[in-house]
């Protein structure tokens, strides 16, 4: 199987298996042809509470966290995994998420699903 779901509202797994998460967004049948958002520089959790938020790495690494849902102002990590080439990561809406690398090689792109 191979899908890691790191809580309720954050998963982590290879990008081939993408559309089994259908259920979670139905964004994800288009998510081929979506257009990307520019990925933001994080210096603290974000929180999207209108759109699925999903990273997919091209290359290199990153480590993803997600934060207290039920505190917002909390800037402690409640999950983290780390993600490669490959990769992508779900958070759904209202979920806080943050994104860090220090990976030269990091081609990542972020998209946001209705």
């Amino acid at each position: 199987m191979g899908f890691l779901v790191y809580n309720r509202l954050m998963v982590k797994d290879r990008m081939k298996e993408i559309a089994r998460y259908r259920a979670l967004s139905e964004g994800i049948r288009d998510i081929s042809s979506a257009p990307s958002s520019p990925v933001p520089d994080f210096h603290g959790f974000r929180t999207d509470r209108s759109h699925t938020v999903i990273f997919v790495l091209s290359r290199g690494s990153a480590v993803f966290s997600t934060s207290w849902r039920e505190n917002p102002d909390s800037r402690e990590a409640k999950a983290v995994v780390r993600a490669s080439a490959g990769d992508f990561v779900l958070y759904l809406p209202g979920e806080p998420y943050i994104m860090r690398s220090d990976d030269p090689e990091l081609e990542l792109s972020m998209y946001l699903l209705e």
